[in-house]
């Protein structure tokens, strides 16, 4: 069913189309055209304002929406740089828009905010008052920083997300126990322009089993992360050039995620990270690894080391980790490889856009259930020991390595 209602007022044409679900009200202009929220049929769950043409849409200009309305959405909506929100919205999302001042009345019933593409420079003083808030995202805005003390209040705040902003800090100015520590369990601040964090901050939100700081500028991680519930932190696409996780405490710490910074070298104390199975490297500046540098990590299953510049690698030593299952080391300067000794069950390994040229494939271990070994000066593979007995390696041409810089560069770092 369609419903259409198009009125014209002196400022211009407001339009209201009902479909299903959905009604969508556009070119809002003054608070005379609420007028059209009785034509909204009772099934409809979401209403959308479109194209409000007004600086501020104001606490009466919301406060007449439908109690039926499950979700209001207001979008794409540049005049707007104001809004006050009623206590009866329950979610509410907000997108492209100039939006400098949020207003929420106390007591509010907002269980969901989501504003993305806005001026907002912190978050709203008035958050306070969504006492019932369970997911917060203000992405692509303009917000500076992040003081943990204004969601204190937001004790059933579940998931927040800062992406995409400008934010420069994080700090906690709060001195009594917040509420929120005890609920938030999901922080995303990644793709700001944060270039030092200090990881204890973190320690108080007892919940928190996502740390989301990819895509920053960091450089720096100060003091020690002791939490016991945290199970993935992405620290991907940073300026990292060491990392110290001496006197951190994370056992339920399942992924890292490390790709994309400056580190020379594995992190300093991960053999303390026994219950890690999944630790990513990828695009870093590793010239040389050696296996035992992990060896502690009891329940590490999937290691990526991709797209660095290894020139050695030694795996053939029985310090190892225990459940490694896939090595992947594609896309580096390997001449060599051995894999003579590998003391695991099974273990698959990605080797393919190296150098290689010396390897023993009769000589490997019958514990490499899995070898991918493409475009190197020797080719071999094999998926199955059946491949394996009747598959021989090959010489290649020269044109793996004239094109191997090539290949480096739009994989890795196009």
């Amino acid at each position: 069913m369609l419903f259409l209602l198009d009125t014209a007022n002196r400022m211009g044409s407001m339009r209201l189309q009902c479909s299903k679900q959905y009604c969508y009200l556009y070119d809002l202009t003054t608070s005379d055209d609420t007028f059209a929220y009785q034509y909204i049929p009772q099934h409809v769950e979401v209403l959308s304002i479109e194209n409000a043409v007004m600086e501020h849409i104001d606490h009466a200009i919301l406060e007449g929406v439908p109690s039926f309305i499950q979700e209001l959405i207001v979008t794409n909506s540049f005049s707007l740089r104001w809004i006050s929100v009623p206590w009866a919205v329950k979610n509410l999302m907000i997108t492209s828009t100039n939006l400098r001042r949020m207003d929420i009345e106390a007591n509010s019933s907002l269980s969901y905010l989501a504003v993305s593409v806005c001026d907002l420079v912190k978050v709203p003083d008035s958050i306070k008052h969504a006492r019932g808030l369970e997911w917060l995202y203000i992405t692509s805005c303009k917000l500076q920083g992040l003081n943990m003390a204004s969601l204190c209040d937001n004790v059933r705040l579940g998931v927040l997300s800062l992406m995409g902003n400008k934010i420069r800090y994080v700090v906690n100015t709060s001195t009594r126990h917040c509420g929120v520590y005890d609920a938030l369990a999901s922080v995303t601040l990644s793709e700001n322009l944060l270039t030092t964090v200090s990881m204890e901050l973190f320690n108080v939100l007892v919940r928190m089993d996502g740390l989301y700081l990819q895509n920053n500028r960091i450089r720096t991680l100060a003091g020690q992360l002791i939490h016991g519930a945290l199970a993935e932190l992405r620290m991907d696409g940073n300026k990292l050039s060491s990392v110290d996780l001496c006197g951190w405490s994370v056992p339920s710490l399942a992924s890292l995620m490390l790709d994309r910074n400056n580190l020379t070298a594995v992190p300093q104390c991960v053999n303390n990270f026994t219950n890690t199975s999944l630790l990513t490297m990828r695009s870093n500046r590793l010239s040389n690894f050696t296996i035992e540098s992990v060896a502690g990590m009891s329940s590490l299953r999937k290691l990526d080391l991709s797209c660095n510049t290894l020139k050695t690698v030694m795996l053939s030593t029985a310090h190892f980790p225990a459940d490694l299952e896939m090595l992947n080391i594609d896309y580096n300067n390997l001449s060599a490889l051995d894999l003579s000794f590998i003391p695991v069950r099974s273990l698959e390994v990605h080797v393919s856009y190296n150098l290689i040229s010396s390897f023993d494939a009769c000589g490997a271990s019958r514990n490499v259930s899995q070898l991918l070994m493409y475009d190197n000066l020797i080719v071999c593979a094999w998926h199955t020991s059946s491949v394996r007995e009747r598959d021989r390696c090959n010489k290649t041409d020269g044109s793996v390595r004239r094109l191997h810089n090539e290949h480096h560069r739009k994989v890795c770092y196009g």
